[in-house]
């Protein structure tokens, strides 16, 4: 497989996101949407998988996240126009025109994928819930709550280490805690993080519709509580949902060869 690291820019505003290309004739094409907590580096564990099934894998920064520029509106509408123009373009350069995606996204990033299914339904062929988080807590809705949060949680560096492996639910080597963070030390992710947190505070008012779409929870994800949970299965109806009984809120790191399983059996299916 080859990868290639690219931006999109958008009335000034640019987006990262890298393309992998399969050794065999492309036979399917998927989009793997990172949460804010991450960037494109760590879906790296599953992509010789989804080479092999001869998949062009686009990989995207969430807008304003990961190494795309910090001032990325927050808005899910214009967050999935953006996304949808990476897509638009990769079909361009691949001379493919109106090709179907499989929209994978993850955490937060959930949202984002119902928003780019309900705009473009007839560009998707289906959509993956990765540890879908749909709101963040009410508590969010006071700025003071939301400053604290990314003071206490972001710029110092052992609360951070604290923080993500609590949600992986397992130890967390150096080079990938380092990975998730620096993206969000860079100048202007204050005002960014502020900005994506008051967003979320609203789950989305679309639903999933008739799309063919799989869920996968994490069975020691703490952000995924009774209200979190109630949510996914709404917006989510009729979901093929299958549970990761020891994974936490990033499989993609810690239980990438159940992931790779899954990602399988499903693209097998629905290709």
């Amino acid at each position: 497989m080859t990868e290639e690291s690219l931006y999109l820019s958008f009335s000034g505003i640019r987006v990262h996101f890298r393309v992998v290309r399969p050794d065999v004739p492309v036979h399917s094409r998927i989009m793997l949407l990172a949460s804010p907590m991450i960037c494109a580096f760590h879906w790296r564990k599953i992509l010789p998988e989804l080479s092999g099934l001869g998949c062009l894998a686009v990989l995207v920064d969430l807008p304003g996240f990961g190494h795309g520029d910090p001032s990325a509106p927050q808005d899910a509408d214009v967050r999935a126009n953006l996304i949808w123009g990476i897509l638009d373009e990769v079909d361009r350069n691949m001379e493919t025109p109106l090709s179907l995606w499989h929209l994978v996204g993850h955490g937060s990033a959930c949202a984002t994928v119902l928003h780019m299914g309900a705009l473009y339904p007839d560009s998707v062929k289906s959509q993956i819930h990765i540890s879908p988080l749909f709101s963040v807590d009410k508590s969010f809705r006071r700025p003071e709550a939301r400053d604290r949060f990314f003071t206490e949680n972001i710029l110092r560096p052992g609360d951070f280490r604290r923080l993500i492996e609590g949600w992986a639910g397992f130890p967390l080597d150096d080079y990938i805690v380092d990975r998730m963070r620096a993206p969000l030390t860079r100048q202007g992710m204050r005002r960014t993080f502020d900005q994506m947190l008051r967003c979320a505070i609203n789950p989305p008012r679309e639903s999933v519709g008739f799309c063919p779409t799989m869920t996968l929870l994490g069975g020691r994800d703490p952000l995924l509580d009774d209200v979190r949970l109630t949510q996914a299965r709404n917006l989510l109806a009729g979901a093929e949902t299958h549970r990761l009984a020891s994974a936490g809120h990033f499989p993609m790191e810690t239980h990438s060869k159940a992931l790779r399983d899954y990602l399988r059996g499903w693209l097998r299916y629905n290709d």
